[in-house]
């Protein structure tokens, strides 16, 4: 083989792998719009005023719960039915995700619950973004006059997957801190019974937990005791024309030891 081959052939070989470069970007491009596209889609589908049109649940509704939390996924509630139901001692509201989400009902919702003079608290969702810029989004919405509850973070494998145990401590820690410094609460922690045996335990135990087991009241390891217990995902409650999560204090809890203390 000559040179001029050997280097025609090394020419061609780089035109194919920018070629094939260029292909794969514009792939990712073209995905990562049509994952945009269909997100927003879904947000602005669900921020609509007159979603859900009718009621998405059937069968009896649910019992032995003490609270709900709702987010975009609810869509529009009827307050002035939900307000009537009277075992219903608190509502936790989602007001942000990670950086920059930002959930487009949650203005609505928290005002509306205060209206109707319902116990009303604050969560966000943690994602694997940076913590001050996470709290920066929380801090833009949260505001604490209209709490009557202690805020929440949410951590869930959701949010999270891919980082290690210690990248989600100093993570969930550093967000937290930053709540105690700002408002002078430490915020509750929300996650799964098995969320915290794998990633919070033992490090979290002085915290407020809420915990999610839908099969079992949660068993934690150590010391700690949850303070909140969410035993449904699959609740049908008056005034909500979606499936809601469905929440109750543990035997030794009560609506006074998550208020705010003024």
């Amino acid at each position: 083989m000559t040179r001029g081959k050997r280097q025609n052939n090394k020419n061609n070989k780089g035109k194919k792998l920018i070629c094939l470069a260029l292909i794969l970007l514009v792939s990712c491009i073209i995905g990562f719009e049509a994952y945009r596209m269909i997100s927003a889609y879904m947000i602005k589908k669900s921020s609509d005023n007159q979603w859900p049109a009718h009621d998405l649940t059937s069968g009896q509704y649910s019992g032995s719960y003490d609270g709900i939390d709702i987010s975009r996924h609810q869509g529009r509630i009827h307050w002035d039915e939900l307000s009537e139901v009277k075992r219903l001692k608190f509502i936790y509201v989602k007001a942000t995700e990670g950086a920059t989400i930002q959930d487009p009902w949650y203005e609505a919702n928290i005002n509306q619950a205060r209206k109707h003079q319902i116990p009303v608290g604050t969560y966000h969702f943690l994602s694997k973004m940076p913590a001050v810029m996470q709290f920066e989004n929380f801090r833009a919405v949260y505001d604490k006059e209209r709490q009557d509850l202690l805020p929440v973070v949410d951590a869930e494998d959701d949010g999270t997957k891919g980082l290690s145990k210690s990248e989600i401590q100093l993570l969930l820690k550093t967000f937290c801190k930053l709540c105690k410094s700002y408002y002078g609460h430490t915020p509750i922690i929300y996650c799964s019974e098995s969320y915290f045996k794998d990633y919070l335990s033992p490090e979290f135990d002085n915290y407020y937990l809420w915990i999610a087991s839908y099969d079992h009241e949660p068993v934690l390891p150590g010391k700690p005791h949850y303070d909140i217990w969410q035993f449904s995902k699959h609740g049908r409650v008056p005034g909500v024309w979606n499936w809601v999560d469905l929440n109750r204090f543990a035997k030794n809890r009560s609506l006074g030891d998550i208020r705010i203390k003024q």
